[in-house]
């Protein structure tokens, strides 16, 4: 019997349909399109968070982002502009002397070709403030963004200022006045105070004497300033605690001229009603503006605290101090200090290797150099003067002729090497003249390694406080050596010193020398305290504290954040590129 199979019933296959095929490939087309615009969306997303919501600065966890960046640009650079329009105005209507507007126009300038490292730095450093402000008791509130607000809508009080200005007459190749130029300055000064006082016409003396040579033309006529003038600081603050028509003083600038002002009459401070719908006009809105100056509030909240804190009656302490400058070759082969006193051909160290050994200056410089080392050998103790007064090393006039450490390996002049190198050298020994490349040296060895072993030294000689001023005088490296190392008056919590210092101060006896005080990296110190008193810091000592006590008491508080910042900005912001998204 055969068998045979019989066929069975034949199952449709999916592909075998047409339009079943056509609906699966449209579907399958559908999804990789679908995939491929989420993948879009997806990319879009991230690129768009990138530029937008990715962190840009954190400060203690707290995060601000590319668009907090990018808003801050664009208030900055509004108020840029707004700031370069006013200055146009003002000076154009002449109600701002022409210096004063070149200054701001190179500054702003200067800040709008780097807005974007401005924005960071404003709400890195805005950031750790309005935390600090709370923290203290000064947290920020709508009053104080207003309050800032209207400060930099507000033209301040304008004065129009008269001047004369006596600047040291500095000799060939001086880069820096002596004590005695400084003196003939300060004398001719003087003379034109007395003169004024005398019933002498100002115009006609600032002629005659001003060295300014912008105003000196013009009778002394500066136009008009506010607080924010480029002028000297000393001589804007004097000014503007000065009654009108009134003279002042002669005030010691701190960049070393002599000054006698007056101001004749003042424009009130105004403020800008249009200030804020400028700033809409330019697509700023009013929370813009609020969100912006929320950080500049901190800022001036916290420095007003800071100040009145500083400037609060306290004990404060007259003291006068030796200080020791740290200096890394104190530990090189041969280490001394000397101090020295040159004389130079034509008075000219820099161009004194190309005067010929036969030209006639260089016996003059060897005739000075004799003369001022028989001078010392009679009496050593006008070392100090001499060298402030005669030296053609122009640091001398503030330094005295001290000179740091000096080891073998620091590579100085060959014949200046040999001649304080010498074995069995002592402090205090006077060495005969010694010729280098820049001129004729009078030396004196002061000390070699260490300076902590030298000041305690100096601490067993202090036997009173005269004897201190001179100690002080011939061994110190601070610019008050010249006064006997009178600082004035300290407080322990003026900001004036370093928190190290001002706590050795407070440790010291009254009416005797301290211990020795070493500090890394910054140097030994020796004090005499003289007095203590309870009282409001005044006088030159409260102007310091206003300048100077908010960055010093900030930096340190600021060095215990910790501080990230997006480096693809911080990069971008280094070369003027704007990190606007």
């Amino acid at each position: 019997m055969t068998f045979r199979t019989r066929p069975g019933a034949s199952r449709p296959r999916i592909w075998d349909d047409p339009t079943r095929r056509n609906l699966l490939m449209n579907l399958g087309f559908g999804v990789a399109i679908l995939a491929a615009l989420l993948t879009l969306l997806i990319a879009g997303g991230v690129n768009w968070y990138s530029a937008h919501l990715s962190p840009a600065i954190t400060v203690n966890g707290v995060t601000l982002t590319r668009d907090d960046v990018a808003r801050q640009n664009k208030v900055n650079t509004w108020l840029i502009n707004y700031q370069l329009t006013r200055t146009r105005t003002l000076l154009s209507a002449g109600h701002l002397a022409a210096a004063d507007a070149s200054a701001r126009e190179t500054t702003l300038s200067n800040e709008a070709s780097s807005v974007s490292s401005l924005s960071l730095s404003e709400l890195t450093d805005g950031t750790v403030m309005l935390d600090l402000a709370q923290q203290n008791g000064q947290a920020v509130g709508p009053s104080d963004i207003a309050a800032s607000e209207q400060k930099a809508a507000t033209q301040p009080e304008l004065r129009h200022v008269f001047m004369i200005q006596v600047a040291p007459k500095l000799a060939s190749g001086e880069t820096s006045a002596t004590a005695a130029e400084k003196a003939a300055a300060q004398a001719a000064a003087d003379q034109a105070l007395t003169q004024l006082k005398g019933g002498g016409d100002f115009a006609a003396i600032a002629k005659a004497t001003s060295t300014d040579t912008a105003t000196a033309p013009q009778g002394g006529d500066v136009g008009y300033i506010d607080t924010n003038s480029s002028l000297d600081s000393a001589l804007v603050s004097a000014i503007f605690a000065a009654q009108p028509n009134t003279l002042t003083d002669v005030i010691t600038g701190s960049d070393g001229n002599y000054y006698i002002a007056k101001y004749t009459d003042t424009i009130a401070p105004q403020t800008d009603a249009t200030f804020a719908s400028q700033a809409q006009q330019s697509g700023i809105s009013q929370s813009d503006l609020d969100w912006s100056f929320k950080y500049t509030a901190a800022n001036t909240k916290l420095n007003a605290w800071v100040v009145s804190q500083a400037m609060a009656a306290a004990p404060q302490r007259h003291v006068y101090r030796i200080y020791m400058q740290y200096s890394a070759s104190e530990s090189g082969p041969s280490a001394i200090r000397v101090r020295h006193i040159l004389f130079s051909p034509n008075h000219d160290p820099n161009n004194a290797s190309k005067v010929a050994a036969s030209d006639p200056a260089w016996a003059a410089a060897k005739a000075l150099a004799d003369a001022a080392y028989a001078k010392l050998k009679a009496d050593p103790s006008q070392f100090d003067a001499l060298a402030r007064s005669e030296s053609d090393d122009t640091s001398a006039s503030t330094t005295g002729g001290k000179l740091p450490y000096l080891s073998k390996s620091d590579g100085i002049d060959a014949a200046f090497a040999a001649a304080i190198f010498q074995p069995g050298l002592q402090p205090g020994q006077l060495l005969a003249p010694v010729k280098s490349q820049y001129g004729w040296h009078v030396i004196q060895v002061m000390h070699g390694p260490t300076d902590l072993e030298w000041a305690n030294k100096l601490v067993a000689q202090a036997t009173s406080l005269d004897v201190f001023k001179t100690l002080a005088r011939d061994n110190s490296d601070d610019a008050q050596a010249a006064q006997g190392g009178d600082m004035g008056w300290i407080g322990q919590h003026t900001y004036q010193v370093s928190d190290q210092v001002a706590a050795a101060i407070f440790a010291a006896p009254i009416g005797k020398v301290s211990t020795v005080t070493q500090i890394a990296q910054d140097g030994t110190y020796v004090f005499w305290v003289d007095a203590q008193q309870t009282k409001v810091p005044d006088g030159s000592q409260a102007n310091s504290i206003k300048a100077n006590a908010f960055n010093a008491w900030y930096t340190p508080q600021k060095a215990k954040y910790t501080i990230w910042q997006d480096p693809a900005l911080t990069s971008s912001s280094s070369s003027g590129t704007s990190t606007g998204g």
